[in-house]
């Protein structure tokens, strides 16, 4: 067990190096926040058969430093999701997101978003793992334009032992476009990884504060990559 922690450890450690590598002279940095709130409950209320039905609702704001007069709204995104537990570690959900985009020195536009997400969780001693792999299909209102985007997500979780209920996570999103659109190249498209602290006030209230950076590989070779303070807070039901 301990060769296997060691490895999962070194291996977070590894995806959650900076990607400032990935950047060049075309490479715009910028920093922005991502905040938001999530909602989380099952449906035992309604029957004792449902158990193992569970949803989520989550709302995301995001600002960005990209104008002249600094920091701006640039979006928000509305989720909602159904899962199933198909086990003790594995879950199966279908979910929604609605986007409302603001890009700048363009007209606004909104896109639906939805998707399937297959999450995989393992104890390993301490350590936590979470695994998603989603499939979305981001279609814009206006244009009717559609991308079909594949992201693998992992995530490592670990409590810190000189704060109680404190714990300390690092990841690292990959995401890929399995066809070519007007605002996307066909393949690796956007890198994300993250680090941050989460502690849990109650066993229903908790929240997270990190560091997300963003670098997105633009098909015009303008890339993109956002220093971003994330935080979320979370209520179970």
């Amino acid at each position: 067990m301990n060769k296997i922690k060691q490895t999962v450890v070194l291996s977070t450690f590894l995806l959650a190096q900076p990607i400032s590598s990935f950047a060049n002279d075309a490479t715009d940095n910028m920093f922005g926040v991502w905040g938001s709130a999530t909602f989380q409950g099952d449906f035992k209320s309604l029957s004792p058969n449902l158990g193992k039905f569970k949803w989520s609702v989550m709302n995301q704001s995001r600002t960005r430093e990209d104008s002249p007069q600094g920091s701006r709204f640039t979006e928000n995104l509305l989720f909602s999701q159904i899962g199933y537990q198909m086990n003790t570690n594995a879950s199966l959900w279908v979910g929604y997101a609605h986007d409302w985009l603001h890009p700048l020195n363009k007209t606004a536009f909104q896109e639906s978003r939805p998707y399937v997400d297959f999450v995989w969780t393992q104890d390993l001693g301490d350590f936590k793992l979470m695994s998603r792999t989603r499939m979305e299909d981001r279609i814009n209102q206006t244009t009717g334009n559609e991308g079909y985007r594949a992201r693998q997500l992992l995530q490592m979780r670990h409590p810190l032992p000189f704060v109680e209920n404190l714990s300390a996570y690092a990841g690292d999103e990959i995401m890929y476009y399995l066809n070519q659109t007007t605002w996307g190249k066909q393949g690796f498209t956007e890198n994300r990884i993250f680090t941050g602290l989460s502690y849990q006030f109650t066993p229903k209230l908790g929240a997270d504060l990190g560091y997300m950076g963003q670098y997105v590989s633009n098909k015009s070779g303008n890339n993109l990559f956002t220093h971003n303070l994330q935080a979320n807070i979370t209520y179970k039901f």
